[in-house]
């Protein structure tokens, strides 16, 4: 089972899950190449990730949708979903006003940022203000390159024939569960699921793997009814 973090996360916020799990792993973010787009660098992690036998991907919030784009290139038997959406018609709308400052590219969006962290003493609350200084660091390069191109997703059809099973948090602000269609709801679920309620994922986790698991394994055979003894009894 190969998970993957949110954009601004690390393999810490599957801590519940690798305690739960041994065989999951946690895949660490790669650095995007120049103008590389979502689908692009979901081709390339899954080459990198691949364990040449059927596996179950998936990732919470950004990594689910990357995991849902790596699927069609692994022998995925299903894409898990924790706190994440299946395509970008299920995106909030504030995404959609994020699309003007996608097209500037990460690099100019350093710059944006950077210059209304500097200038926007007295307009911007300071809350948004440190947000604009994080996010215009050089270490937040892979944040600002996943903001961009998660506003310049488009699904396709390979991704809507991946099996999917998604759990979702109940009060998620982030990523609000109106919008998308879980099979599973955490009513006291927030966005981060596997940290805040990592009962409820780890039992959705097994649920799947062992469906999954019996799903591959070999049916007995059937056999073959004998013909009946002839009934000698008129003779």
């Amino acid at each position: 089972m190969i998970m993957l973090s949110g954009m601004a996360a690390d393999e810490r916020l599957f801590a519940p899950q690798l305690a739960r799990f041994p065989n999951l792993r946690v895949q660490p973010w790669v650095q995007p190449f120049p103008g590389e787009a979502l689908r692009g660098y979901a081709s390339r992690l899954a080459r990198l990730v691949d364990p040449g036998r059927p596996c179950i991907v998936g990732g919470a919030s950004f990594g689910g949708i990357v995991a849902l784009e790596m699927a069609p290139h692994l022998s995925a038997l299903g894409c898990v979903l924790i706190g994440s959406v299946r395509s970008p018609l299920e995106l909030p709308w504030r995404w959609r006003y994020l699309a003007p400052l996608a097209e500037l590219g990460p690099d100019r969006v350093a710059v944006l940022t950077r210059t209304a962290a500097h200038w926007g003493n007295g307009v911007f609350a300071r809350a948004t203000l440190r947000r604009l200084e994080r996010l215009s660091r050089p270490e937040a390069a892979f944040v600002r390159w996943a903001m961009c191109a998660v506003v310049r997703w488009r699904s396709r059809p390979a991704t809507g024939r991946t099996r999917v099973f998604q759990i979702h948090g109940a009060l998620d602000r982030t990523l609000p569960v109106e919008r998308t269609r879980p099979d599973v709801i955490v009513p006291a679920g927030g966005h981060a699921l596997t940290l805040f309620s990592p009962a409820a994922v780890n039992e959705f986790l097994a649920a799947v793997v062992r469906g999954l698991t019996d799903q591959m394994r070999p049916k007995p055979a059937l056999r073959p009814a004998l013909p009946s003894p002839p009934d000698r009894s008129r003779r």
